[in-house]
């Protein structure tokens, strides 16, 4: 009788590879970058093939996350469309046509252009959910896990509510431009 793998082994199992392939990916980039530093250009006879591994591993290791913790909803989308720019962009590296080589390029191109639009349409979207679920009388907070990002918006915009000595809204006055009150 043949035991099974209970299925948290087999998902800490791919989540180990996924690991192993993101750091091997990173060091050969490194290790690529540092070489084509070091030699001062980039024609070595085995650049083509150093600069595709790293590429296809980083494709392998998203592959390997997805595979142990499928994404919901358009986020596996997003994955497959990263998993494909890596892979066309490690191909590009590796064909003899040149041609061939640039409609792979292209092809990477408009598929990070994808996923990273995509990520910044997401991320925008979910700053103005907050926004709107603010109550309106009370000014949003910022996001403490993104200070930048999400700023309150009185720090944008002027306050409105001041009067200055004729009256009116301090920006409609010509004494708000000399600073008088």
């Amino acid at each position: 009788m043949t035991l099974l793998p209970r299925p948290e082994t087999a998902t800490h199992a791919r989540l180990a590879v996924a690991i192993g392939l993101g750091v091997i990916s990173i060091l050969g980039g490194l290790l690529l970058a540092a070489a084509d530093a070091i030699r001062g250009s980039v024609t070595w006879a085995h650049h083509s093939p150093a600069s595709a591994a790293p590429l296809f591993l980083i494709a392998a290791a998203i592959a390997a996350v997805s595979i142990a913790r499928p994404p919901e909803g358009r986020h596996g989308l997003l994955r497959l469309v990263a998993i494909l720019a890596f892979t066309a962009w490690g191909t590009a590296q590796l064909m003899p046509n040149p041609a061939a080589a640039a409609a792979l390029n292209d092809a990477a191109i408009l598929l990070f252009v994808i996923d990273g639009g995509c990520a910044v349409i997401a991320e925008a979207r979910a700053i103005l959910a907050r926004y709107r679920q603010t109550d309106p009388a009370v000014p949003p907070q910022s996001d403490p896990a993104r200070p930048g990002l999400a700023r309150p918006l009185q720090d944008r915009t002027p306050d409105r509510s001041a009067r200055s000595c004729c009256g009116g809204p301090m920006l409609q006055c010509a004494c708000a431009a000399a600073g008088q009150r």
